[in-house]
């Protein structure tokens, strides 16, 4: 076995058991989990970006601006769906 496979079946049951939480979050909360799973993606971006680690902030930019993205949509996407279902 090569230590690139490992990395590979180590990132899939990470992402795995994103995805699981993910699921279970979103399905007994709905729309509002949603929203709630963006803003945590959101704090959670942001204290890797405040961390002072060392790395240059060009390089920590390059991956955690579209989780920044991602994170923005969600809440958007959630807390909208939330006020459209609860005021509809």
């Amino acid at each position: 076995m090569s230590g690139m496979f490992v990395v590979h079946v180590i990132a899939v049951i990470g992402w795995l058991i994103a995805g699981v939480f993910a699921y279970a979050f979103i399905t007994l909360f709905g729309y509002f989990g949603v929203g709630f799973y963006g803003l945590l993606l959101l704090f959670i971006c942001m204290q890797v970006e405040l961390e002072p680690d060392g790395a240059s902030h060009h390089q920590r930019s390059l991956g955690i601006g579209f989780f920044k993205c991602l994170g923005v949509g969600l809440t958007v996407v959630g807390f909208g769906g939330f006020l459209y279902f609860q005021l509809g």
